[in-house]
């Protein structure tokens, strides 16, 4: 029998992971003080490229690494002396500051990485971690000449092996180019509990990788990274003890309230932030339950279930009139530079989603009472956000109860993900809402009105295009049949990141303009990574139904590609499947499962 799987050994054309933990640039480059690159040449410690500042010449060395990396820097000079050398650590060309500012600036800045050192010929210098970068640039801050003979990073994030790892492609380069580069976004983000938070001294995990929302920045576990990061980890390189540490980490610091925190307890200013997102509460429940469908750990279920039961509880409280109500306790949430008053939609649409999923993860460990009991306060959840939110004219949920003017991305597409709207007529009316007055070049913005009338695109959550929420939008379209919406909003999203700098990792939201954002914005960042499974999951088409893979379906959704291939790892192996148009305008396809595994529609 032919080999099902025939595009194999072109994966190495993508991958984007270090094959060594020692890495080093793929080119040098001469700059002026402005960053302006005078003349590049490949990377070599024989370059001799140098440091100059004299009364009528100043240049600066540009380190590329060609992809975003992180870890110990490590510079080594030449010939020559300089009493006084700058390092900045960039995501992009964009974020390097003017040498005269960064050191200020980093003093006030924890984001900014900014160091300065001594170059003396043959000394080597070991700077401090550094999460996420993509170049170094090294330059004089006093008259001197030093040439610069080694630069190399010591590589510490998770390295996923490629001949065990899942892996997707398909006739459409930039879609494979997407798929790749959202795996190196979620390695990226797969840390070492010990380095965590900006300054990479914060401990906030007790198993040996966590998955944390940003490697520049804030470097800690955010609960609504986990969902979209975790699909992207199941269907790559299956690992999934990191989302369960990354679960307990958080489940470890539950309030007697109930309330889960939103963040690992690192830094002061994290902690303060992550006691006030409700919303992520109900997030946590919704990644367990997802945890569970693609692992089938009952145990963890039943280790975490009094967790989860309070939880729900706390959610309950917060409630009022059969809506879950927002107060100055509760207000911020995953669009935290605005404030939603009111009952939100979102929020209520994330308890739903919570609900249901905690319902499933009753009955797998015998609480059935329980999990009706859930079910009931689903259904009730759902009448009343129908009642009091849903704008029938325009057939949308409406933001708030106390701004029914605009409407949300967030609240309609994760109401159809979650099943509150059902009726497929229905979800491409509320879809083709989104797309006639959210959509974009580089994708779909979050509301359709901005909030601020005289500052839109200001601050990052007023009508501005996320790629978290791009994510459930492009599967929200998958559920409503819309595939060929689906693959162009994929196309937009993260074929904009593909092809700016750093090129090699989403970014945690793009500029008005569509470009990489201020200095603070992360270009690494988790919750953007999920694009990786939405291509496993819905363009290949291999998805669990039962918990932890016991059944599973195969629906492709091609939208035209001449051909698709892939695997997605699961308990005791691989997936594998390929499908290929063949002369009548259809698809031939094949799929292979590992023993005990059952194939539904």
């Amino acid at each position: 029998m032919p080999e099902l799987l025939k595009e194999t050994s072109a994966v190495k054309e993508y991958w984007l992971e270090p094959g060594s933990r020692r890495i080093e640039p793929e080119t040098l480059s001469v700059t002026n003080m402005s960053g302006k690159v005078i003349d590049t040449v490949p990377y070599s410690e024989r370059a001799g490229l140098e440091l100059r500042m004299s009364p009528t010449s100043r240049t600066a060395i540009l380190a590329d690494f060609g992809r975003e990396v992180g870890g110990h820097p490590r510079v080594t000079f030449g010939t020559g002396r300089c009493r006084r050398v700058g390092v900045q650590a960039a995501e992009s060309i964009t974020h390097i500051f003017n040498p005269l500012l960064a050191e200020p600036v980093s003093l006030a800045d924890y984001v900014v990485y900014y160091r300065h050192l001594k170059a003396a010929e043959g000394k080597r210098v070991d700077l401090p971690h550094c999460g996420g970068f993509r170049y170094l640039w090294i330059y004089p801050e006093r008259p001197c000449r030093a040439a610069l003979k080694e630069v190399s990073v010591s590589y510490t994030p998770h390295i996923a092996d490629a001949s065990t790892c899942g892996y997707f492609l398909s006739s459409d380069e930039l879609l494979n180019r997407i798929w790749y580069t959202g795996l190196h976004t979620l390695e990226m983000c797969v840390i070492d509990p010990a380095l965590g938070g900006a300054d990479s001294d914060h401990r906030i995990g007790n198993g040996p990788w966590v998955l944390i929302d940003g490697a520049k920045r804030d470097r800690l576990v955010w609960t609504a990274d986990l969902a979209p990061g975790g699909a992207a980890l199941y269907t790559s390189f299956y690992e999934t003890d990191i989302i369960r540490d990354s679960l307990l980490s958080l489940s470890d610091f539950q309030d007697k309230s109930g309330y889960i925190p939103a963040c690992s307890p690192g830094p002061i200013p994290a902690r303060v932030a992550g006691g006030f997102l409700d919303d992520y509460v109900a997030w946590w429940v919704v990644t367990l339950s997802q945890y569970y469908l693609h692992t089938g750990d009952a145990d963890m279920v039943r280790e975490l279930f009094t967790v989860m039961k309070r939880a729900l509880a706390y959610l309950h409280g917060q409630c009022r009139g059969g809506l879950f109500r927002q107060t100055p306790m509760n207000m911020a949430e995953w669009c935290f530079t605005v404030l939603r008053l009111g009952k939100p939609a979102y929020t209520n649409v994330m308890y739903y989603w919570a609900l249901n999923g905690a319902a499933v993860m009753a009955h797998a460990v015998g609480e059935e009472d329980l999990s009706v009991g859930y079910v009931s306060r689903a259904f009730r959840l759902g009448e009343a956000i129908e009642r009091e939110l849903m704008d029938e004219a325009r057939g949308v949920l409406v933001d708030t109860t106390a701004d029914p003017g605009r409407v949300p991305q967030d609240a309609n597409v994760l109401a159809i993900i979650a099943g509150l709207i059902e009726d497929p007529a229905e979800a491409m009316r509320a879809l083709d809402y989104l797309r006639e007055k959210m959509w974009v070049g580089w994708g779909s913005t979050n509301v359709d009105i901005p909030y601020y009338r005289l500052t839109p695109g200001m601050p990052p959550h007023n009508k501005r295009v996320i790629p978290f929420m791009n994510n459930y939008e492009a599967l929200a379209r998958f559920a409503a049949g819309d595939d060929e919406g689906a693959l162009e909003l994929i196309r937009r999203c993260w074929g904009n990141m593909v092809q700016r700098e750093p090129g090699t990792t989403f970014w945690e939201w793009a500029g008005k303009d569509g470009r990489a954002d201020a200095h603070f914005t992360s270009l690494c960042h988790a919750w953007s990574s999920g694009v990786t499974a939405l291509l496993s999951k819905y363009v290949l088409g291999v998805r669990p139904r039962e918990a932890g893979y016991q059944s599973f379906a195969f629906d492709p959704h091609p939208g035209g590609l001449d051909w698709v291939e892939g695997r997605i790892p699961v308990p005791g192996g691989f997936i594998e499947a390929r499908l290929e148009k063949n002369k009548q305008g259809g698809y031939d396809s094949r799929i292979k499962a590992p023993r005990g595994m059952t194939q539904v529609d």
